[in-house]
């Protein structure tokens, strides 16, 4: 197997291990014996768990911008129906059983400390979520696109956590419609 193949390996187990049973309960010994691989081979690819979880929590925003970029690209709309379009995008990504949350909060809650480096790490992809929607803001037109990025923040991750605790309880439904409100008020 190759070294990315195998990198990607440990990935995927390590992922499926923390969306599952959570990061602290997700030894890296249960990691090792998941993955069927070698205690070296694991610290050859990640020299320590907090760079393990890190890289989850990159991989899986990746995928999540990829995603959004490419449903909002095939859409072929104006900056303004972006918007539009990007608070349906959000309420299926959060109604998805697949979607497990904003992986950030999970790993901001489990490892609280301020100056942990995953927390901090959580810190850096919530700043970039917000970056994303006021670049769209911005591009869209909107005065305040820094207030409305905010508002959609709080809105998406509010009802991200809602649908991880109680899953279809209509949170991404109405985080949809709040949002949608505030950013027909907004692109005048």
């Amino acid at each position: 197997m190759s070294i990315l193949n195998m990198r990607s390996k440990i990935l995927a187990v390590a992922s499926g291990l923390f969306e599952e049973r959570g990061i602290h309960a997700s030894g890296v010994d249960t990691i090792i014996a998941e993955s069927g691989i070698a205690k070296a081979t694991l610290y050859k690819h990640f020299p320590s768990k907090n760079q393990l979880i890190m890289a989850f929590l990159q991989d899986k925003s990746e995928k999540f911008y990829a995603w959004l970029d490419g449903k909002l690209s095939s859409k072929n709309v104006s900056p303004r129906e972006s918007l539009i379009e990007l608070c349906e995008l959000i309420e299926q990504w959060l109604s998805n059983p697949d979607s497990h949350g904003l992986p950030f909060h999970i790993a901001s809650v489990e490892f609280p400390a301020p100056e942990h480096p995953v927390n901090q790490y959580s810190v850096t992809l919530a700043k970039e979520l917000q970056a994303y929607l006021a670049k769209m803001a911005t591009n869209a037109g909107v005065k305040d696109a820094e207030t409305l990025s905010q508002q959609l923040t709080i809105i998406f991750e509010g009802a991200a956590l809602v649908e991880r605790l109680s899953p279809g309880s209509g949170a991404a439904k109405r985080a949809k419609e709040a949002a949608l409100t505030l950013v027909r008020a907004s692109v005048k």
